[in-house]
């Protein structure tokens, strides 16, 4: 990028930001906090201000990948310490694929410059052919997938997707995250519905086949870019998981699913059907 990264002005926001504070930074139209600031507190109303100065930033930068980026007109609330007065309701699909974007673009402009570009490269070629937002956000993450498995081996990808979903808010880890982790793909409309069942036998712990109604992101019938899967589970977890299977249905994809192997992790970008 020229100027100013997308990591110099994250490492700001994190400078800004305090564990528990009684302000937050949120979009004036939603209500609710977007990326880079979701989840993030600040002690004062001055320090939040210039976090939302410094968000706005951001997310100008990030337009220079992406001109279709969400404009937010960010303004700072107060919320009381030890309440949620801050709505923070599902994403729609254009500002989930952003999100996800945003934070591996960050990690991608300081290790990988040429993964980076070729990521940039395929989405604007993406973009001289169709005019749908959501079909373009979503070329962004299918660019990203397939650059990441073309260039970067099994454990960089895995580095690479670890690191990129710690710059997200963490989400709980619960008894089933895989569970979670699907229900969170379809609230942000990335697949209609979902259907998940214990598998006999897995590469790791915690194998789960998941049956993927409408898959919105996708490459071709013989391969399933799975990187959203990867970075939700690692956002709960952080274990390595690892997609050993995957099968083209008449409407979407079946996936075997686990949370760690003994081998270095297949599969965590895009998947290639068995068939």
């Amino acid at each position: 990028m020229v100027g100013r990264t997308l990591a110099d002005i994250r490492d700001r926001l994190s400078e800004l930001s305090v564990a528990v504070g009684p302000y937050r930074v949120v979009s004036a139209r939603t209500g609710t906090p977007p990326f880079p600031v979701s989840g993030m507190q600040f002690p004062d109303r001055e320090t939040a201000a210039e976090a939302a100065s410094v968000a706005t930033a951001y997310r100008s930068a990030l337009r220079r990948y992406d001109p279709r980026v969400t404009v937010h007109g960010l303004i700072v609330c107060e919320a009381p310490l030890g309440t949620d007065a801050v709505r923070t309701g599902p994403s729609s699909l254009p500002e989930y694929c952003h999100t996800v974007a945003g934070s591996l673009f960050e990690v991608l402009s300081g290790r990988h410059r040429s993964v980076e570009q070729a990521v940039i490269d395929s989405y604007l070629e993406a973009a001289e052919e169709t005019e749908n937002r959501e079909r373009l956000c979503l070329a962004m993450l299918e660019s990203m997938a397939t650059a990441l498995a073309e260039h970067l081996d099994p454990e960089m990808q895995a580095d690479t997707l670890r690191e990129a979903a710690g710059q997200l808010p963490r989400k709980p880890s619960g008894p089933e995250p895989v569970r979670d982790a699907i229900a969170d793909l379809e609230a942000a409309r990335l697949v209609d519905e979902a259907a998940i069942e214990p598998a006999a036998v897995g590469p790791g712990r915690c194998a789960r086949y998941i049956t993927l109604q409408n898959y919105r992101p996708t490459l071709s019938d013989l391969r399933c870019p799975v990187l959203p899967i990867a970075v939700e589970l690692l956002r709960r977890t952080s274990i390595t998981p690892q997609m050993a299977e995957a099968e083209r249905t008449a409407d979407g994809w079946r996936l075997l699913v686990s949370l760690a192997g003994d081998q270095p992790a297949e599969g965590l970008s895009v998947v290639t059907t068995t068939a």
